[in-house]
């Protein structure tokens, strides 16, 4: 078992009073199970209370995704990324929108975070996306069978599936924003959005220039549609979404997948290649 310190480096710039951007590198007791944001909250408490990122008060539970970095250059989630022993370089994810060390400047489209406070208080955008889909799924699919047998199968699921793919390309283009642009590798720097409220886990399998993959290992909408009953809608209502977002995200992406865990297989296979590769 790994034990004693790892030197974890920091990108470390503030705009408003340094020339450029920089690092430095702090020597962090490690313990087995810790996150990259136990990290930097020990390095804050304890070595250098001016270091700004986004803390566990963002939510800590991967849902809302403020504290989204580069975690030894690959995009990823500092509240939920486990460190493995060894040293690690910290990042934010795009140098040219930092306001200071890891915190980044949000599409000013993107809504806050609800605060903890009375029910009056929240809004859909503090609700986990996995949840969101279940009431969806539990009013959608109702609606959907009742025209079945009003307008027959065929007819029914056309129209549905116009619905979904109009809230998917438009889901696409709140990404883009999300992520700052719609390039190759702004949907790299959005790959860890998949994984918000526990809904998808996945291992990363390809990141470079031209390309992006990863496996779907788990998939909660698919649990959430069998547990329900609701299996034959679950295609429709979530795995017939991601063509259509990522023509929203950017059509000039190809997006291939060749197996889904909706559909019996052990994994989903994501891949993601520019044009012409």
């Amino acid at each position: 078992m790994p034990e004693g310190k790892i030197k974890v480096s920091v990108f470390r710039f503030d705009p408003a009073v340094d020339p450029a951007p920089g690092r430095r590198v702090y020597d962090v007791p490690f313990e087995m199970g810790m996150s990259a944001m136990d990290a930097l909250d020990y390095i804050y408490q304890n070595l250098d209370s001016t270091l700004a990122y986004y803390d566990h008060a963002g939510c800590a539970l991967g849902i809302c995704g403020r504290c989204t970095a580069r975690i030894d250059g690959r995009p990823g989630l500092l509240c939920q990324t486990p460190l493995a022993g060894g040293d690690v370089e910290l990042d934010p994810l795009s140098e040219d929108k930092v306001l200071r060390d890891l915190v980044v400047a949000r599409p000013s489209a993107e809504a806050e975070p609800a605060e903890t406070g009375s029910a009056g208080d929240l809004d859909m955008n503090g609700v986990p996306i996995i949840v969101r889909r279940e009431i969806e799924a539990l009013i959608a699919a109702p609606l959907i069978q009742a025209f079945i047998e009003e307008v027959g199968r065929e007819k029914a699921l056309e129209i549905a599936g116009r619905v979904v793919r109009e809230l998917a390309l438009e889901s696409g283009r709140l990404m883009a924003a999300f992520a700052g642009g719609n390039t190759m590798a702004d949907l790299q720097k959005a790959i860890p959005l998949f994984s918000m409220g526990g809904a998808l886990e996945f291992e990363v399998v390809e990141l470079s220039e031209k390309r992006a993959g990863v496996d779907v290992t788990r998939c909660r909408y698919a649990e959430m549609y069998r547990e329900h009953g609701l299996e034959e809608f679950g295609w429709l209502l979530s795995c017939g979404r991601d063509f259509a977002l990522m023509e929203g995200f950017n059509p000039e992406i190809r997006f291939t997948r060749t197996r889904t865990i909706m559909q019996g297989a052990r994994t989903c296979d994501f891949r993601f290649s520019t044009q012409g590769d």
